[in-house]
C-alpha cells in the first residue's frame, strides 16, 4: 500500500443535491484533499444504498476548473480576483449605502434552490431576512411549490403542514404532474423511489400517473392518463363531483373536525366529468373510474408536484389534491397522506395563522400587486421591481446560489433588469448567466468542507430520520452561510459572532416561550450554554433537536436525542414511520380542517370562463421535462453529468409533427408571446397530441460566463418562452407549464 493510500479514509454523508437525502459512503484522501470514490451507503437505514448520478457531483464539483476559488470584483467590464475581506467590505458598503439612501426595500434578495439544502445558508439567511428586512426578497419556491404552501396553510393553518404520501404502506398511489422515478421525489423525502414503487406493486398495490407525457414514472405505472396541461383543476373538481354524486365520501376519523363538506358539494356540482372531458382531454368514464378506485381502495393517496403547482390554477389544484385525500378518508392515516414527525421542525416556510390572519396575501407587490407568501415576493416579478421607478424600487441585489436568468420566466427581461442595477453581489460557485451582472462574486468553500444537515427535508420525510455530517476537509475559505453572516454583520456594523449570538438567544427565547414545561426546567442562559459547546449552525440544530419530539429536553428525557449523540451515528438514525398527528398539530383558528377556505372560493369563481376558453388549432402547449442527471443549471458544467446523448431536444407528437411537416431530427422554431428559440425535434408518441416538452436550464453560450463544459452543450433556454405576466392569482407562483407556443420547421 502506497503512502497516499494510507491517507485514505471513508466517511458517510447525505447527498446535498436534492430532497431525497440519499446516504453516501465517500472515500477521501486527507492529504491531497481528493475524493476517491462515492458509493451508496448500504447501512443507511433510510436510503439503503440507493443513489443517483447527481451524487457524483460531490467529487466532480471539487475538481471543476471553472469553479470560482477566489472572490471576483468588477473593474470596468472585467472581473479581477481579490481577497475575501476586501470583497465583503465592497459589497457591504454598497448595500448599506443603498439602504440608507433609498430605504429597506431598495435591497432585493434572490434565494436559489440550492439554499434549501445548505444548513448555513438557511440558518444565516433567516438572520439576514430578519435584520435587513425588505419586501423585495424572493425564493425559488415561487417558481416551484409555493402554491402547495398556500393551500396547506388554508386547510390546516400552517405552512409546515404539507401532507406527504405514505408510499411504503399505501395500496393505491395517484401521481399527478410528478416524475419521481427521475426527480427522486419532491415535497416528500423518500430516497429510492424505484425500489419503493416496485414494493408497492409487489404487495398488490396500484400506481396511476396523470401527466401529459408518458414519463419514466408513467412507464412503470399500472395506468397512465394523458391530460391537457394546466387542466388538472377541472379533472380534480370532476373527481370530487363523482365522490359526492355516487355517495363515495367517507372522511372517517377526521369527520368531527372537518368543516365545509356540504358547501363543497354545492361548489363542485357544475363540474361533472362530462363537462370537463373536452377541457382535460380525459374521457368522462375514466374520471368516474378513477374516483371509484380511490374511494374503494383499502388505502389510497393522491400526490402532486410541480406540474400541478407551477400553473395558472396551482393553488386550487394543490388544494383539491388534499380534498380528495380528505373526502376518501385517506388523510392522516396509514397508507394515505400523512404529516411527518420530524426530528427538527421546518426552517423554511414555517409560519402559521396569527390572530386569524394567514401568512400569505398580507400585502401585495408594488408594481403588479402579486401576493406575498411567508414574507417573500414572487421571484418572477423582481425584474418589475427593479425596472419600475418609484419608492421601493430595487437598486441593489444579492443573489444566493441561483441562476434566475435561466430559471425564471422571460429570461431576457431578467437580464435587462439585473444589468440596470446600481449594485449586485452574489454568493455562488460560478460565473454564470446571472452572476455575470454582479459587482462582487463571493465563492464559498466546497460541500465537503462544510458540515451538513438537511434543513429543508425533515418535515417531508416518510420516516423520522436524522443524520449529521461533519466536514471531510478543513475549510480553505468560508462556507456559504459564513459568507452571508459576515456580509450581514458588516452591513449592520457589528461582529459576526455577536450577530450569531443575538440570533441564537432569540431562537432560545422563542422556543421557551412556546414550551412552558421546558421553560420551568431550564433558564435561557443555561440553554445557551448547553448548545454553545458546538460551533456555528450546529448550535441552532442542537437546540432544535433537543427541544423536538425525540430530543432529550436538556436532560429531562434520559434516552433522548442530542446533536452530540447524533454525531456518533455514522449512518444516522431511523425513529420510525409516520403516525396520525393532525389533531395535535392543526393550527387553524378554530382547530378545524377548513375544507372550503375563503381563498379557494375566490379562486373557484374564476373557473367558469376558463372551462370554455379554447386555444387556436395551430397552438401547442409547452411543458417541462426533468432528467436524472440534472437538477440545477450548474450541473450542466459537470462533464460526467453532462456527457452522453443530447437530452435538450423537443418532444413532439407524430400527428403534430406531420401537420407542420416536421421530420425527426429537424431544427424547429418555437415562438411564444415573449420570445423564440431553435431546437432539434424528436418525434414520439410519449407526449400527448397538442403538447410539446423541453427541459429547463439550457443555453450557456454567453461569452461573459465561465462555464466551459455547459457552453458546449446543445439546447435552448426554456424560459426565453415563458411569460412573467402569467401567474396563479392566489399564490403568485409563476406559470411554467402549458405555455401556448407556435412550432414551425426552420
Amino acid at each position: 500500500m502506497g503512502d497516499r493510500a494510507l491517507n485514505n479514509r471513508k466517511i458517510t454523508r447525505l447527498c446535498p443535491f436534492c430532497e431525497a437525502c440519499c446516504g453516501l459512503v465517500v472515500e477521501v484522501n486527507s492529504a491531497s484533499r481528493q475524493v476517491i470514490s462515492i458509493k451508496g451507503d448500504k447501512d443507511n437505514p433510510f436510503s439503503k444504498g440507493f443513489l443517483c448520478p447527481k451524487s457524483q457531483g460531490l467529487r466532480l464539483l471539487e475538481d471543476d476548473p471553472d469553479r470560482l476559488r477566489r472572490p471576483l470584483v468588477r473593474r470596468g467590464k472585467d472581473f479581477v480576483e481579490t481577497d475575501i475581506d476586501s470583497a465583503l467590505d465592497e459589497a457591504a458598503t454598497a448595500i448599506r449605502k443603498t439602504r440608507e439612501k433609498c430605504g429597506n426595500d431598495a435591497l432585493g434578495l434572490y434565494i436559489g434552490n440550492p439554499v434549501a439544502h445548505n444548513l448555513g445558508l438557511v440558518i444565516y439567511g433567516g438572520i439576514f431576512a430578519l435584520t435587513l428586512p425588505s419586501r423585495n426578497m424572493g425564493t425559488a419556491g415561487s417558481i416551484d411549490h409555493i402554491a402547495k404552501v398556500v393551500s396547506s396553510t388554508e386547510l390546516f393553518g400552517s405552512e409546515a403542514l404539507i401532507p406527504v404520501p405514505d408510499i411504503d404502506r399505501t395500496d393505491y398511489l395517484l401521481v399527478i404532474g410528478a416524475n419521481p422515478m427521475v426527480s427522486n421525489g419532491s415535497l416528500v423525502t423518500a430516497p429510492g423511489w424505484p425500489r419503493r414503487l416496485e414494493a408497492l406493486r409487489a404487495r398488490g398495490g396500484k400506481l396511476v400517473v396523470i401527466d401529459p407525457r408518458r414519463s419514466e414514472t408513467a412507464e412503470v405505472a399500472d395506468s397512465h392518463i394523458a391530460i391537457q396541461p394546466g387542466s388538472d383543476v377541472f379533472l380534480l373538481l370532476a373527481l370530487v363531483n363523482v365522490l359526492y354524486a355516487e355517495n363515495l365520501v367517507s372522511i372517517g376519523t377526521l369527520a368531527d373536525i372537518t368543516k365545509g363538506v356540504d358547501d363543497l358539494r354545492n361548489l363542485v356540482a357544475p363540474f361533472s366529468p362530462a363537462s370537463v372531458a373536452e377541457k382535460t382531454g380525459v374521457d368522462a368514464e375514466v374520471i368516474h373510474r378513477l374516483a371509484r378506485e380511490i374511494a374503494k381502495a383499502k388505502s389510497a393517496v393522491a400526490y402532486g408536484r410541480i406540474g400541478t403547482t407551477a400553473q395558472k390554477f396551482g393553488t386550487l389544484t394543490s388544494w383539491l389534491i388534499d380534498v380528495v385525500n380528505i373526502l376518501t378518508g385517506n388523510l392522516d392515516r396509514e397508507g394515505g397522506a400523512m404529516f411527518p414527525l420530524p426530528v427538527t421542525p421546518a426552517l423554511i416556510y414555517n409560519q402559521t395563522y396569527v390572530d386569524g390572519i394567514a401568512p400569505n396575501n398580507r400585502w401585495r407587490t408594488r408594481v403588479k400587486g402579486l401576493p406575498e407568501v411567508s414574507g417573500f415576493s414572487p421571484v418572477a416579478t423582481l425584474p418589475d421591481e427593479i425596472l419600475t421607478p418609484g419608492e421601493g424600487q430595487i437598486r441593489a441585489m444579492l443573489t444566493l446560489c441561483g441562476n434566475p436568468v435561466r430559471s425564471s420566466p422571460n429570461s431576457a427581461r431578467y437580464a435587462e433588469a439585473l444589468a440596470s442595477l446600481d449594485f449586485m453581489a452574489s454568493i455562488d460557485l460560478y460565473l454564470n448567466e446571472t452572476t455575470r451582472f454582479a459587482n462582487v462574486i463571493l465563492p464559498p468553500s466546497g460541500h465537503l468542507e462544510q458540515v451538513h444537515y438537511p434543513p429543508f427535508s425533515p418535515p417531508y420525510m416518510v420516516r423520522s430520520y436524522a443524520k449529521w455530517d461533519g466536514a471531510a476537509f478543513p475549510e480553505e475559505t468560508p462556507g456559504d452561510g459564513e459568507l452571508l453572516l459576515r456580509l450581514n454583520a458588516r452591513i449592520l456594523g457589528i461582529e459576526p459572532a455577536a450577530l450569531e449570538e443575538q440570533a441564537l438567544k432569540g431562537m432560545i427565547a422563542q422556543t421557551l416561550a412556546a414550551d412552558a414545561e421546558l421553560a420551568e426546567q431550564i433558564s435561557p442562559a443555561d440553554c445557551f450554554n448547553a448548545v454553545a459547546v458546538h460551533q456555528g449552525p450546529a448550535r441552532f440544530i442542537d437546540l432544535l433537536i433537543r427541544c423536538g419530539p425525540f430530543g432529550d429536553r436538556f436532560g429531562a428525557r434520559a434516552d433522548g436525542l442530542t446533536l452530540t449523540r447524533l454525531q456518533e451515528m455514522p449512518h444516522g438514525i431511523d425513529l420510525g414511520p409516520m403516525i396520525p398527528r393532525l389533531r395535535e398539530t392543526i393550527t387553524t383558528t378554530d382547530r378545524f380542517i377548513q375544507l372550503v377556505p375563503p381563498l379557494m372560493k375566490q379562486g373557484l369563481a374564476s373557473l367558469r370562463d376558463e372551462l370554455t376558453r379554447q386555444v387556436s388549432d395551430s397552438t401547442l402547449l409547452l411543458v417541462g421535462r426533468r432528467h436524472l442527471r440534472s437538477n440545477n443549471s450548474w450541473m450542466h458544467n459537470i462533464g460526467a453529468l453532462a456527457k452522453g446523448p443530447d437530452r435538450s431536444f423537443l418532444e413532439i407528437h407524430p400527428d403534430d409533427a406531420r401537420d407542420r411537416q416536421i421530420f425527426d431530427g429537424a431544427t424547429v422554431l418555437i415562438r411564444s408571446r415573449k420570445g423564440q428559440i431553435q431546437v432539434t425535434a424528436r418525434i414520439t408518441d410519449r407526449i400527448k397530441q397538442g403538447v410539446i416538452t423541453l427541459p429547463h436550464g439550457h443555453d450557456h453560450g454567453d461569452d461573459s460566463t465561465r462555464m466551459s463544459v455547459a457552453a458546449k452543450m446543445p439546447g435552448a433556454n426554456f424560459n426565453a418562452l415563458t411569460d412573467e405576466d402569467e401567474w396563479d392569482s392566489l399564490s403568485g407562483i409563476a406559470v411554467l407549464t402549458g405555455i401556448p407556443v407556435e412550432v414551425a420547421l426552420q
